[in-house]
């Protein structure tokens, strides 16, 4: 059978679709990076069926094994040279290695999109999943801007409604200032990856930078709403 990633004719291994970790918050852990006596914690739910599928070759799943081992030392705090900035309004972690995690946040998007998973149907990226299976194949995360993704952080009282919830991407409703995304919850936090091709005039403080800033914009239910509204505004752009 084909690899969906190296399109070589191999045996397939059986793949999750997300990794497992990511289906409980990241925050409530006692090891986690963001354990910091800031966040408010509660009894977790019976976590969702974990997905799996025969996607890739044993060499491709090895390859998308070390992006996932390297996030999950991000948000565990695994990697002693990560520090933590508390700004109030956003988190910032520093010292995180930038193609790794670039590139698992982009196979995200990218493996929601090949799924067969009757769960995951609304994930259709057109010409852009051709572009970021090569740029996957090759190990190149491309610039910051380039199927980027950021991070909304829940503060305590929205961590009450989606704590508990796993939420394979979906298509927004509305363009993000003007640009194509999908939106989804993953460990209790809210990614939304940019598919487009100029996203290079969104703000570059959004997405990881290439010298290691990942920052989380914290938001609390009004904030929230707020952002959906005005974030959302804007020309159709090209998606």
């Amino acid at each position: 059978m084909t690899c969906k990633l190296c399109k070589k004719d191999r045996p397939l291994v059986k793949s999750h679709i997300f990794p497992e970790w990511l289906y409980t918050p990241i925050y409530d852990d006692d090891d986690g990076i963001f354990d910091r006596g800031m966040i408010m914690k509660r009894d977790r739910c019976t976590r969702p069926e974990v997905l799996y599928e025969r996607l890739f070759c044993e060499e491709c799943e090895q390859r998308i094994a070390r992006w996932e081992g390297y996030a999950h030392d991000v948000f565990f705090g695994n990697d002693p040279g990560l520090k933590l900035e508390d700004l109030g309004s956003r988190f910032i972690i520093s010292g995180v290695r930038y193609a790794p995690f670039k590139l698992f946040q982009m196979s995200l998007i990218w493996r929601a999109s090949i799924s067969d998973r009757p769960v995951i149907y609304r994930v259709d990226l057109g010409p852009h999943a051709e572009r970021l299976r090569e740029m996957l194949l090759q190990e190149c995360p491309g610039e910051n801007h380039r199927y980027g993704s950021f991070l909304l952080f829940p503060s305590s009282s929205l961590q009450q409604r989606i704590q508990d919830f796993f939420g394979p991407p979906e298509r927004a409703s509305r363009k993000f200032r003007g640009h194509t995304a999908y939106e989804g919850i993953f460990g209790g936090i809210v990614w939304m990856f940019i598919i487009s091709n100029h996203s290079e005039v969104l703000p570059d403080v959004m997405f990881l930078s290439e010298n290691g800033q990942l920052p989380f914009l914290v938001i609390d239910v009004p904030d929230f709403e707020s952002f959906s509204e005005t974030a959302f505004a804007g020309g159709e752009g090209d998606g």
